[in-house]
C-alpha cells in the first residue's frame, strides 16, 4: 500500500467543477491526495482515523476492478482513506469521520454512496449528520452487516437548509469501518435570494442569489406593493409583488449562485420594498424578501 502524495496546497481542484455539485473524484490521477480535498464545489476535510491524531491523508483510487456495476460507483476512482492500491483494485481504509461543506456556504440536500467491506465488521453504523450553525437539523444512519462481500450503502440528508456535513462511524465514539466512498453530490435545489448587502441607501448594494441552475440566467426584480403577477412563459408561476421592475440579471455560476450589484439611491432610506429572483428557463422563483433600507 503507498501512501498518498501530499498536494502543495493540500487541496485539489478539478474542471469536474463544471458538472455541478457532484464529487466523483475520477479527473485524478490514482495516488493524488492530500489532507484535503476540493472538487466541484464541495469541501472535503479534517478526516480522522481514530488511530492518530487528525488529519490523515485521502487519496483517489483506481476502484473499477472492484467497484464496477456498484450502484453509485463512477469509473475508474473512488476516495480512498489513508493508502491506496495501484492499479484497479482497492484499499478499504480505516475510517472514523470526516467533515464536508458546501463550498458556496450552504446547501439544503446532500448524498454520499459508501462501500465497505462487510466482513471487516460486527453491525458498526454509519452516519450522515447536517448541521446549521452548529445546530443539528438532519441525519441518516446505516448499519453495516458482517459477510464476506463488498456492500453498497447510500446516506442522504434533506429537507433543510445546512452549512456542513458530518460522516462518521459508530455506534461509539472510538468505532472504525474500512470504506471507500463515491459520488458525493452536496447542493442547495431551492432557489434562495438574500437581503441586499449591506442593506443601506446611497451606496452600492449586492443582491445574492443561491440554488440556480448552473449556466443558467436569474432576474433579480423588484417593486413596491404587494400582489401577484405571472412570470412570462411559466403557466401557474407567479411572483409575490405588483408590477415588479427587472433590476438586472446574470448568469449562475458552477456552484449555481449569483450576485448582481446595484446602486441604491439615498431616497430610498426608509423605503419597503420586495425583492425576488426568478430562473425563467425552469420557471422557478425564490423567496420573497420584504425589506426596509436603512
Amino acid at each position: 500500500m503507498k501512501s498518498g502524495s501530499v498536494i502543495a496546497a493540500a487541496v485539489l481542484l478539478s474542471s469536474a467543477a463544471a458538472m455541478g455539485q457532484t464529487a466523483t473524484f475520477d479527473a485524478y490521477p490514482e495516488g493524488a491526495g492530500g489532507e484535503e480535498f476540493v472538487e466541484a464545489g464541495i469541501w472535503f476535510f479534517e478526516y480522522d482515523n481514530r488511530s492518530e491524531p487528525p488529519p490523515s491523508m485521502m487519496m483517489a483510487d483506481r476502484a473499477d476492478g472492484t467497484l464496477a456495476g456498484q450502484p453509485g460507483f463512477s469509473a475508474p476512482n473512488a476516495l480512498a482513506f489513508g493508502g491506496w492500491v495501484p492499479g484497479s483494485g482497492v484499499s478499504f481504509g480505516q475510517f472514523g469521520s470526516l467533515h464536508i461543506e458546501p463550498v458556496s456556504g450552504r446547501a439544503d440536500t446532500a448524498s454520499i454512496h459508501v462501500y465497505d467491506f462487510g466482513n471487516l465488521h460486527n453491525n458498526r453504523t454509519l452516519t450522515l449528520e447536517a448541521f446549521l450553525g452548529g445546530q443539528l437539523v438532519a441525519s441518516d444512519t446505516v448499519t453495516l452487516s458482517t459477510g464476506s462481500f463488498v456492500r453498497h450503502n447510500l446516506l442522504s440528508v434533506g429537507g433543510a437548509e445546512f452549512d456542513e456535513l458530518l460522516l462518521s462511524a459508530g455506534p461509539g465514539g472510538d468505532d472504525v469501518v474500512y470504506i471507500l466512498i463515491d459520488t458525493v453530490t452536496v447542493r442547495l435545489e431551492t432557489l434562495t435570494l438574500d437581503p441586499p448587502s449591506p442593506g443601506t441607501a446611497g451606496v452600492n448594494n449586492i443582491l445574492s442569489a443561491h440554488g440556480a441552475t448552473p449556466g443558467a440566467r436569474v432576474h433579480f426584480i423588484y417593486g413596491l406593493r404587494s400582489g401577484s403577477t405571472n412570470v412570462p412563459g411559466c403557466p401557474g408561476v407567479t411572483v409575490g409583488m405588483n408590477a415588479p421592475i427587472i433590476a438586472g440579471s446574470q448568469v449562475a455560476d458552477v456552484f449555481g449562485d449569483t450576485d448582481l450589484t446595484r446602486f441604491v439611491p439615498p431616497a430610498a432610506s426608509g423605503r419597503r420594498v420586495l425583492l425576488q429572483a426568478v430562473e425563467q428557463s425552469s420557471c422557478t422563483v425564490s423567496n420573497l424578501v420584504d425589506f426596509t433600507f436603512n
